[in-house]
C-alpha cells in the first residue's frame, strides 16, 4: 500500500529528535509498501535532505523514504501561540499537499493535534483510509498547565478533538491514559492500539569520545555521579525542581552529585539564569546533540536518568516521553518524580526509584541512596538494559506498528461497511443531489418545454417514458426519461429502429436522461452512481454484481466515462464494483465533468451501430 505519513518532527539519528517516525516508516518499507513522510524544519531534527528549498519546501528520498520538508521553521523557544501558528501552516499546507498525492492509507502522529486536518478531509473527500497516532493528551493538557483559557478556544478544540478521533478508522495511543481518552471519546467497546515509544540501540563509533570530549568539554571526574536530564526544556518538564533538588545535595556538601540538562526549550535561559544567580554549580547544560552521541554520553559517561514533569494529575498516564526509553536502551536506572504508568514500570521491574513531586528534599535522598549503593545501582542498570530488550525493543514496537496498519488497511479497504464515512458522505451527497436537481429544474424548464413540445409534435403520445427500474438495495421505483421510440408495431419490433431522428439526437446529446432529475428530488436516484438496469437482469447477477445496488443509482457513473455503450457488461460491472468500493466525493466531481465532456463531444454512445446496448444474457456461476 502507499501510506502518506504526517509527522511534523520527523528526524534520522543525525538529528536529536524522536526517531519513532524514521524506524516505522523504514520498517514499512521493508515489509514492502511506500511512504511519503510530510515533516518541517525542525531545529531539533535532521531529515536527512541537503537539497535547497524551492518554493518553500525540498523533496528528496533517505533509505527509501520520500521526504516532503516545508521549510517552515520551529523551535521549542516560541512561545504557545506562535507555536499553534506553526501548527496551523504546517496542517494547511499538508493537506493542500495531501490533494494531489496518490495514497490509499493516510497516517497522521500528533503533537499537533491540527495534523489531522489532511486525514479528515481525505477520507470525508476522497474515502482514504485514516489511521491518527495520539502522542500526547492534547488540548487536555495545556488546559491542565492553565496555557489555554479562552472558554471558546478551548471548545473549539474540544470539538476537533472528538471530531478528529471519531473520524479515524484506527486510533493509535502511546500511553494508557491516552487510549482511555480515545475510548471515552469513541466508546468504550472500541479499541485504541496502544504502541509506546521503544528503546533503540545505537552503534557508536569508536573515536566518539574524544570527539565528545572536545565538543562539549565535559569535565567528569572519574568519582563524580552524573544525573542526566535529556529533552525539551518547556513548562511542563517541571526543571526549577530539579534545580531545588541540586541545591539540597549542595547544602550537605555531596558535591560530586552533578546534574547534567541536555536540550532547549523556553525555560532554558531562565534555568541557567537561576543556576547562575543562586550559584548551583553542580548543574550544568549542553544543547540538543544528536542521537550517536546522546547515547554515548547516557551510555558510558550517565549514571542515572531523569523523568521530571509538573505535578499534573493527567501526565502520570497520559505521556510516553523519548527518555524514558533512552535511558532504558543506555542500561542506566532512571528516577522520576511523579505516579503512573512509568513510575510502576520502574518500581515493577526494579530499574529506578520514584520520588515524590515537588519534594526536593527526597529526590535529593534519592540521589544520594542510588551513589552511595554501587550494588542497588548495577543491579538496576542490568534490568533496565533486559527490560528494553525484552519488552520495549524497536523490534517488538515496530511489528505491533506494521500489524496495526496492515491489519487495519485489509479490514477498511472496501468503504461498504457501515461507517461514519460512509453516514456522512451519504448525508452531504444526499442533499447536493437534491439541492442541484431542483436548481436544475427551474434554470432548465425553458430547455424542458421545447424538447416536451418537439417530442408531442414530432411522435405524438406520451412526451415521457416510464419504466421499471430496481434502485437501492432492489427497491424498485419508476425512471422517467424524455420518450425517443415509436410506439411497436407489427412491422417494426427492434428497439434501434423505433428509435427516431429526434430520439436518436436526444440520445446522443443524453438530453433524454433530464427527467431524471424528477428522480433525484424524489430520492429514487443520485447524479452519480451505477446505471438502474432492467428488473429482468435481476436473477442473473453474480454475487458481487449485486453489490451495485448497495447504494442509489446514478444518472452517470464511472462505467459511463469509461466506454459507456462501447464497453461489455462484464467492464460495466467492473466499474460499477470499483465504483461502490471507492466511492467518495472528489471521484464523483471528476466523473460529473468528464461526463460533461463526453457528452459535448458525443463520444462512446455506439455500439455495433446501434444506439443501445444488447441485453444482457450471463447467468450466475
Amino acid at each position: 500500500m502507499n501510506i502518506l505519513y504526517l509527522h511534523q518532527y520527523f528526524s534520522t539519528y543525525s538529528g536529536s529528535n524522536g526517531t519513532r517516525s524514521m524506524v516505522f516508516a523504514k520498517k514499512l518499507i521493508k515489509n514492502g509498501h511506500k511512504v511519503h513522510m510530510i515533516c518541517v524544519n525542525d531545529e531539533r531534527s535532521n531529515s536527512g535532505l541537503k537539497n535547497e528549498f524551492i518554493n518553500g519546501k525540498r523533496v528528496g528520498y533517505f533509505d527509501g523514504i520520500k521526504i516532503t520538508e516545508f521549510n517552515i521553521r520551529y523551535s521549542n523557544h516560541k512561545s504557545f501561540f506562535e507555536r499553534i501558528r506553526v501548527f496551523i501552516l504546517y496542517s494547511i499546507k499538508s493537506t493542500v499537499l495531501s490533494f494531489s498525492d496518490d495514497f490509499e492509507v493516510i497516517f497522521a502522529s500528533s503533537t499537533p493535534l491540527t495534523v489531522s486536518l489532511a486525514g479528515i478531509l481525505n477520507k470525508a473527500l476522497r474515502g482514504k483510509i485514516f489511521i491518527f497516532e495520539v502522542r500526547d493528551s492534547w488540548p487536555k493538557l495545556p488546559i491542565k498547565m492553565g496555557l489555554l483559557k479562552n472558554k471558546i478556544l478551548i471548545r473549539i478544540l474540544e470539538l476537533y478533538e472528538k471530531v478528529s478521533i471519531s473520524y479515524a478508522d484506527k486510533c493509535i495511543g502511546l500511553a494508557p491514559g491516552i487510549c482511555d481518552d480515545i475510548n471515552v471519546i469513541r466508546g468504550n467497546n472500541y479499541h485504541t492500539e496502544l504502541i509506546p515509544n521503544f528503546c533503540n540501540n545505537f552503534i557508536i563509533e569508536n573515536n566518539i569520545k574524544n570527539i565528545l570530549e572536545n565538543k562539549y568539554k565535559l569535565n567528569i571526574r572519574n568519582n563524580d555521579f552524573l544525573a542526566i536530564f535529556t529533552g525539551a526544556h518547556g513548562i511542563a518538564n517541571g526543571l526549577d525542581q530539579i534545580l531545588d533538588a541540586a541545591k539540597e545535595l549542595k547544602k550537605i556538601g555531596r558535591f560530586e552529585i552533578k546534574i547534567l540538562f541536555i536540550g532547549d526549550g523556553i525555560k532554558k535561559y531562565s534555568l541557567q539564569e537561576r543556576v547562575k544567580k543562586e550559584k548551583i554549580n553542580n548543574c550544568f547544560f549542553l544543547p540538543f546533540i544528536p542521537k550517536k552521541e546522546l547515547f554515548y554520553i547516557l551510555t558510558n559517561i550517565a549514571d542515572v536518568g531523569l523523568m521530571n514533569l509538573e505535578n499534573i494529575e493527567d501526565f502520570y498516564e497520559g505521556t510516553s516521553p523519548n527518555k524514558f526509553f533512552d535511558y532504558l536502551a543506555s542500561g542506566i536506572p532512571i528516577i522520576c518524580n511523579y505516579p503512573g504508568w512509568i513510575a510502576r514500570i520502574i518500581t515493577e521491574n526494579n530499574c529506578g526509584l520514584v520520588t515524590h513531586p515537588n519534594d526536593a528534599i527526597n529526590y535529593a535522598r534519592v540521589l544520594i541512596k542510588l551513589a552511595d549503593d554501587k550494588d542497588l545501582l548495577e543491579i538496576m542498570k542490568k534490568n533496565s538494559l533486559k527490560l528494553s530488550k525484552s519488552t520495549y525493543s524497536s523490534k517488538i514496537i515496530s511489528e505491533r506498528f506494521i500489524n496495526t496498519i496492515e491489519s487495519t488497511f485489509k479490514i477498511n479497504s472496501y468503504r461498504e461497511r457501515n461507517h461514519i464515512y460512509n453516514n456522512i458522505y451519504s448525508f452531504t451527497k444526499g442533499i447536493i443531489d437534491k439541492v442541484f436537481a431542483f436548481l436544475g429544474l427551474i434554470i432548465l424548464s425553458p430547455l424542458l418545454l421545447a424538447i416536451s413540445l418537439s417530442i408531442k409534435l414530432n411522435m405524438g403520445g406520451n412526451i415521457f417514458f416510464y419504466q421499471k427500474r430496481p434502485g437501492k438495495s432492489g427497491k424498485i421505483f419508476t425512471i422517467i426519461k424524455f420518450r425517443t421510440m415509436k410506439n411497436k408495431s407489427r412491422e417494426v419490433t427492434e428497439d434501434y429502429l423505433r428509435i427516431t431522428k429526434l430520439g436518436d439526437f436526444l440520445r446522443k446529446t443524453s438530453l433524454d436522461e433530464l427527467p431524471e432529475l424528477i428522480n433525484i428530488i424524489k430520492g429514487d436516484m443520485s447524479f452519480i452512481g451505477p446505471r438502474p438496469l432492467l428488473i429482468e437482469y435481476l436473477d442473473l447477477y453474480t454475487e458481487e454484481q449485486h453489490i451495485r445496488h448497495k447504494y442509489k443509482p446514478g444518472i452517470t457513473g464511472l462505467a459511463q466515462i469509461k466506454g459507456r455503450n462501447k464497453i461489455s457488461w462484464e467492464e460495466k460491472f467492473k466499474y460499477d464494483i470499483f465504483y461502490i468500493h471507492n466511492r467518495n466525493l472528489i471521484m464523483d466531481l471528476k466523473i460529473l465533468f468528464i461526463t460533461l465532456i463526453k457528452v459535448i463531444c458525443k463520444s462512446d454512445i455506439n455500439h455495433s451501430n446501434k444506439n443501445t446496448m444488447p441485453k444482457f444474457h450471463f447467468k450466475r456461476k
